[in-house]
């Protein structure tokens, strides 16, 4: 599952091995000056928008990859059944969208904490 995480100025996603095997990315970076918004969202299925670009699936275990849209593209690393994390983003920034599961919905909280100081 990837992680979400603050390494000084920078928002960092980090999948897992195989979450950068299906994803074809490795290390995520976006500034914190570049994000809008960072939220929970219960329903694992709402982040999900536009069409598919580079990505892997298998229904009912997991979305991953780049979904492409009229406002750009978003970075989904998304599992059924489990919260996720949405980070929106302005200009800038490598997606318009990031969505991770997580096993827990502290993550949302303790990442609004580090973007504060």
């Amino acid at each position: 599952m990837a992680r979400l995480l603050t390494d000084g100025d920078d928002l960092v996603v980090r999948p897992s091995w195989w979450e950068k095997l299906a994803t074809g990315h490795r290390e995520i970076r976006v500034p914190l000056s570049a994000v809008a918004r960072i939220g929970e969202e219960p329903s694992w299925w709402r982040p999900l928008r536009g069409e598919p670009g580079r990505t892997s699936y298998v229904p009912g275990m997991s979305h991953l990859g780049v979904w492409r849209h009229g406002d750009g593209q978003d970075f989904v690393a998304v599992r059924p059944w489990r919260p996720v994390v949405v980070v929106e983003t302005r200009g800038g920034a490598p997606f318009a969208r990031i969505a991770v599961s997580v096993r827990d919905t502290r993550v949302a909280r303790d990442l609004l904490t580090d973007r504060r100081r």
